[in-house]
């Protein structure tokens, strides 16, 4: 049992009412957002966790910028995020011939490697999956950093992984839909994101 104030007469100095956060100074994650431009990162063969049109023939390393002659969608995706993470692969799977008949592309980043993920997905996938090994993509889309982790703010996300986010990108990296679920309150709707897709190609025709 703590002594701390049985002797409270006797105490140096008072205590304070409040303390300083531990995290008060903490610098934010800043997910990308429509407009703005996405560096361009690589996949390695090895992080390959599913294969489909985009990375079928992939050997070795593959550039983002090699990915984007149609336009791309990259989901971020976690097991790690419990019912969220199952929600957003269901409507992944659900829309998929609606994304590729509207001309588009999706990959999936996972922050799990692939035993971790078929683990949760155990049924065959109809689009890319890779993992994005430390978070590295992550860190280019300002949805992860260490110093703003997501159990800091989401009750039931234990893990160190980054916030929910999807991008349409196009040829030239230009960022056309962001969505990004720092709190996981909201859901992602393919269906709006096609819209945008189909605006972008009635441009470039």
């Amino acid at each position: 049992m703590s002594t701390l104030h049985r002797y409270a007469d006797y105490l140096p100095a008072p205590i304070a009412d409040q303390f300083p956060s531990p995290v008060k100074n903490r610098e934010r994650i800043r997910p990308l957002t429509a407009g703005q431009f996405f560096q361009d990162f690589y996949l390695e063969e090895e992080n390959v966790i599913n294969k489909g049109a985009l990375l079928k023939d992939a050997v070795g390393v593959t550039s983002l910028h090699l990915l984007t002659a149609q336009p791309l969608i990259v989901a971020f995706y976690s097991v790690n995020w419990n019912g969220y993470g199952d929600a957003l692969i269901a409507e992944l799977i659900e829309k998929h011939a609606a994304i590729e008949a509207a001309g588009a592309r999706l990959l999936v980043l996972s922050s799990e490697g692939k035993k971790h993920f078929t683990e949760f997905n155990r049924e065959p996938l109809p689009f890319d999956v890779a993992r994005d090994a430390q978070h590295r993509i992550a860190r280019k889309a300002g949805i992860y950093k260490e110093s703003d982790p997501i159990w800091g703010r989401v009750a039931g996300v234990n893990a160190d992984v980054p916030v929910p986010a999807v991008y349409l990108i196009t040829p030239s990296l230009e960022i056309t839909y962001s969505f990004a679920d720092v709190y996981l309150e909201q859901k992602f709707s393919v269906d709006e994101l096609l819209s945008v897709v189909d605006k972008q190609l009635a441009i470039s025709a």
